[in-house]
């Protein structure tokens, strides 16, 4: 049985105070996922699922492209995309989007470093089994479900929706084997009754958006440490918090999303042992800022970003033979890619990385070591993808970009 606890609490990282929220397995001691949110993002700065009444400021045909102002002062950058019908508030569509406009929008991508956030014309809503979508009228489940899955997940989506369905990974494991009493098609309705319930919330919406004035916050999406709760809970045996106000946040939340989790939530109380110190959050946090990563075996990592990507060398250190074989190396680049994958989940590093590992001269290793990578990566809720083995012998990954890096959550500089 799984021994996975999501920690939520309030915290304060040298005078920047938020909520952190991190999973972590009870066996391990490891965290598995960690994220911060901080207080002032909450009350002034957009999360990525934030609908607004934008104004259109400009239109780039070279790019395809529109940079927008969603609130006073506040530009963004708005991919225009021709098969998305936008929707638009100032006067009716007629296939073209001019300087001027206002427009519905959705953040899709947080601002990263120098770059501009992100928007969508394609607005959706998402549940825990589903994603509802409003210009992309396509209709199918997420790809990372099996294909005997795709096929009996699709019994779920309702004939009358007209706005675009996909079902999420999260619906399979409602696919377990039905009881002499219970029939298969029951297993999904929680799935049908989402979709429904996120269909509705959507016609609202776009009713509501279309008569609200220009830099209007339309629809507010839940702060991360819900979503994230949301979206993998399932695994969580316990939830914990001991603020007073998150635990009530949580019961409201979970009630919505997730009631079967209600009985799991917690509330710790014990003032002589603080929850933090209990999780031992301040060792976890210095640890995920640091440059330098050992590993079991006595080899390290170190990770370092530059401006254009980040960059990891993979080091024997104190695991030194004189009988390095070729299997030897090959072993510890296998530590380090499966510690590799997890800390660029737990940093939340993306973009462009590259990995220097222990040189390998033998192509069956390097393709074993490549096969893991890409394994791995398969797991990873953000889309990863191992690209391949560069002329200098450098393994090419790229991470999509949605939010910001564990480090910059924090107010870290680099």
């Amino acid at each position: 049985m799984s021994d996975m606890r999501y920690i939520i609490t309030e915290y304060c990282y040298r005078n920047n105070k938020g909520v952190l929220s991190f999973s972590l397995d009870s066996r391990t001691n490891k965290m598995e996922s960690i994220n911060f949110t901080s207080y002032d993002q909450c009350n002034e700065h957009v999360t990525i699922g934030d609908i607004f009444v934008a104004k259109v400021l400009n239109v780039s045909k070279q790019i395809q492209a529109a940079f927008i102002l969603y609130a006073p002062n506040k530009k963004g950058y708005l991919p225009i995309h021709a098969d998305y019908t936008p929707v638009m508030t100032n006067r009716r569509y007629d296939g073209r989007i001019l300087a001027g406009d206002e427009i519905l929008v959705q953040l899709e991508k947080e601002a990263v470093r120098t770059k501009e956030p992100v928007f969508t014309m394609n607005l959706s809503l998402a549940g825990r089994y589903s994603v509802i979508s409003y210009a992309n009228t396509y209709k199918g489940v997420s790809k990372k479900c099996s294909k005997i899955e795709r096929e009996q997940l699709r019994a779920a989506i309702p004939q009358e929706i007209d706005y675009g369905v996909v079902i999420r990974t999260n619906a399979a494991s409602l696919l377990q084997p039905p009881s002499e009493t219970e029939q298969s098609a029951d297993l999904l309705q929680p799935v049908k009754e989402e979709i429904l319930y996120l269909n509705q919330r959507m016609i609202v919406l776009i009713q509501e958006g279309i008569h609200r004035t220009c830099f209007s916050r339309i629809w507010q999406s839940p702060p991360l440490y819900l979503t994230k709760l949301r979206d993998e809970g399932a695994a969580c045996r316990q939830v914990i918090t001991d603020h007073h106000v998150l635990y009530d946040e949580l019961k409201d939340f979970v009630a919505l999303y997730m009631p079967e989790q209600s009985a799991n939530i917690s509330l710790y109380q014990d003032a002589s042992y603080p929850l933090q110190k209990l999780y031992r959050v301040e060792t976890h946090l210095s640890e995920l800022l640091s440059k330098k990563v050992w590993l079991k075996s006595g080899a390290y990592l170190v990770i370092e970003k530059t401006e254009a990507m980040y960059v990891i060398d993979v080091n024997s250190g104190k695991n030194t033979t004189k009988k390095e074989t070729a299997e030897y190396i090959y072993r510890i680049n296998l530590e380090a890619a499966k510690e590799i994958m997890r800390q660029m989940r737990l940093r939340n590093l993306t973009g462009m990385i590259l990995i220097d590992f222990i040189n390998m001269e033998e192509q069956c290793y390097i393709d074993a070591l490549l096969q893991e990578l890409r394994g791995l990566a398969k797991k990873d809720h953000i889309q990863t993808t191992v690209v391949d083995l560069t002329a200098l012998g450098l393994v090419e990954i790229t991470r999509r970009k949605t939010t910001r890096s564990l480090a910059e959550q924090l107010g870290e500089s680099s």
